[in-house]
């Protein structure tokens, strides 16, 4: 994973060289995940968030190349046998890798449509599971074992998939909403992140 990241930055690198001038940017997101597939198709969605920097590289007049790093939170809660409750935190480091289409609108302002991919690299996050009146936890990406006996396989930190959005971009902000599709299963046979975000931007 390490030389896909790195083999990434150094196309970045060359576009940034080749490019216009770029438009940097800070956002927020505000929105909620689940799971699906691989049997989990009842999950229950979380609401989570996003923060994060983002670059707009002009390509032509009308397309531009979108990437950055953003703080993303996903995960999902669901019911267990003997009515048990689990709930699962999940925070990535993610770098979306997006085609985005510029639409034709008066000055200082825009509609941009973008699409494309992103990969991620889980860092951190909790599993609670509440039976009865006993709540336990755990690290997400960790093992956790009672004693001798494995109860939790720490999810793969690797994620990727589909990214889309449509913002209304203004001279100096951006409001927009952006889902996420996953690709990768989280476990073998398991199943994918889902996310959708509100999201606030300023531009400098």
């Amino acid at each position: 994973m390490k030389k896909l990241y790195l083999l990434v930055l150094c196309m970045i690198s060359a576009m940034l060289v080749n490019a216009q001038a770029p438009v940097w940017n800070v956002k927020v997101g505000l929105g909620a995940s689940s799971w699906m597939g691989g049997g989990f198709g009842s999950a229950k969605a979380l609401f989570n968030q996003r923060i994060g920097v983002g670059v707009d590289i002009p390509l032509t007049g009308w397309v531009s190349f979108q990437t950055g790093l953003n703080w993303t939170s996903k995960g999902a809660k669901y019911s267990l046998v003997n009515d048990t409750k689990q709930t699962v935190n999940q925070n990535y480091f993610e770098m979306p890798l997006l085609a985005a289409f510029h639409i034709g609108t008066p000055k200082n302002f825009d509609v941009i449509i973008s699409g494309g991919g992103y990969i991620g690299c889980g860092i951190v996050g909790k599993t609670e599971q509440k039976a009865d009146d006993v709540t336990s936890s755990w690290g997400t990406f960790n093992d956790a074992c009672v004693g001798d006996i494995k109860i939790w396989d720490g999810l793969r930190r690797f994620d990727a998939g589909i990214q889309a959005g449509i913002n209304l971009d203004f001279r100096h902000y951006i409001v927009g909403v952006e889902g996420e599709f996953g690709l990768a299963r989280m476990w073998e046979k398991g199943p994918r992140n889902l996310g959708i975000f509100a999201t606030f931007g300023y531009k400098f």
